[in-house]
């Protein structure tokens, strides 16, 4: 009877997920249809609405998709590398970044990553944001089962045991849940979207250091009011207006 509920339980839970996920694919299925017919501005607003209810990289990549077929390379790029934060080890958004970067005049090769930075986006391509979740709910739920055979039967070693390792699973998932959310809600990427000149601190008068041009991928150090210390490499860095950048 215990199993019982505790299976009732886990199927009124994930139930609403499921259904809302299916009803995502059948959305995803005809901007597809739209897409593969060569209906590309249809698409892209049956993308784009998917966009508004839930955050995909698959999504992302297909709006990207949508404006390279339409000759708005920098929208697609912005795309391309919303994208990319969510699966950053993906060969094909990898390739389509660098296809539309022929297209712009400012193109800096990007960074090998150390071990460390590889090793982190090794995990977060294996393990989706929504796996992980599941894998928190799945240490709280058995972190609850412990205690309540604890608090039942009393305190036994095995119980004890399992109560410590649930708590421990729960900590660490929780901790690299959170971690993830909050790298994803992160703007220190952007793009250049007009052509800017960099200055050597923040403000029209500071010296004019050169131009940069749409289409670069830059990193955000620093924000003084209306203006962002920018690096897209050691020679590339300076103060734009941060009215010119596209966040990522």
């Amino acid at each position: 009877m215990k199993h019982k509920i505790i299976v009732l339980f886990l199927i009124l839970l994930l139930g609403p997920a499921v259904t809302q996920s299916a009803a995502g694919e059948d959305d995803f299925l005809i901007a597809n249809r739209h897409y593969e017919a060569g209906r590309y501005r249809e698409a892209l607003k049956s993308y784009e609405q998917i966009n508004r209810q839930l955050t995909n990289w698959k999504v992302l990549y297909n709006i990207g998709n949508c404006y390279f077929k339409l000759e708005q390379l920098l929208t697609a790029k912005i795309y391309y590398l919303r994208a990319r934060k969510y699966q950053p080890l993906d060969p094909s958004i990898a390739r389509n970044i660098a296809i539309v970067n022929k297209s712009f005049k400012d193109s800096i090769d990007a960074e090998t990553p150390d071990f460390i930075s590889r090793t982190i986006q090794v995990l977060q391509a294996k393990m989706s944001l929504n796996m992980l979740s599941l894998l928190l709910l799945a240490a709280i739920l058995l972190l609850n089962i412990f205690l309540f055979l604890l608090l039942k039967k009393g305190r036994h070693k095995k119980l004890v045991y399992g109560l410590a390792f649930s708590l421990f699973l729960s900590l660490l998932f929780g901790a690299y849940h959170a971690s993830r959310v909050s790298s994803l809600g992160q703007t220190s990427i952007a793009v250049v979207s007009a052509a800017s000149v960099l200055r050597s601190g923040p403000g029209d008068g500071n010296t004019e250091l050169f131009t940069v041009n749409p289409g670069l991928e830059v990193k955000i150090l620093d924000r003084n009011r209306d203006w962002a210390q920018i690096s897209a490499s050691p020679q590339v860095a300076g103060w734009i207006e941060f009215k010119s950048l596209a966040l990522i």
